[in-house]
């Protein structure tokens, strides 16, 4: 018995899931997919937030790290400014720019999110609905892939200031 869905019935039924998601009409669990392209060292990244209803303010640091089979390794870190229903891109590099990380070491994503209050302002929160991570080889090879999403996939706060998924 040959139960794998053939190729023109599994692209008919992404798209017609993906359409249902889009619509609202069902749900759609977290990551929607992740790993590596290619096995390749990785010094450059882009990351693209999408805000949910409650936005991150500009005096608020969000910092990066790929999480990999011998530890954590930091990227760059960026302020906030990302408005309430918005999404925003960061193209980040690897805290230290001598660094290279491996595509295929990597096993996932980890954020945490700092407040820096202004004068009379209390701690950031900030829903984060979806995170997208593009990893990309010294040669700008496409060397890696990170998605996930939900509603919100992370509700940041004063007390709940770190995020992780695998990848």
């Amino acid at each position: 018995m040959h139960d794998r869905l053939n190729p023109v019935r599994r692209g008919a039924v992404l798209l017609v899931t993906g359409l249902l998601a889009t619509l609202g009409l069902i749900a759609t669990g977290s990551p929607a997919s992740a790993g590596p392209i290619a096995c390749n060292n990785m010094n450059s990244f882009t990351l693209v937030f999408r805000t949910g209803g409650d936005d991150l303010r500009g005096n608020s640091e969000v910092m990066p790290y790929l999480t990999t089979r011998f530890g954590d390794v930091e990227l760059g870190h960026f302020n906030g400014g990302f408005g309430n229903n918005s999404t925003s891109t960061k193209v980040v590099g690897l805290a230290n720019l001598n660094w290279t990380v491996n595509s295929c070491d990597v096993t996932g994503l980890k954020l945490r999110m700092v407040s820096h209050n202004g004068a009379f302002q209390t701690d950031d929160n900030w829903n984060m609905d979806a995170v997208t991570m593009y990893g990309y080889g010294n040669n700008g090879a496409y060397s890696y892939y990170f998605n996930a999403s939900g509603a919100p996939l992370k509700r940041f706060t004063g007390s709940s200031q770190w995020w992780s998924m695998l990848g």
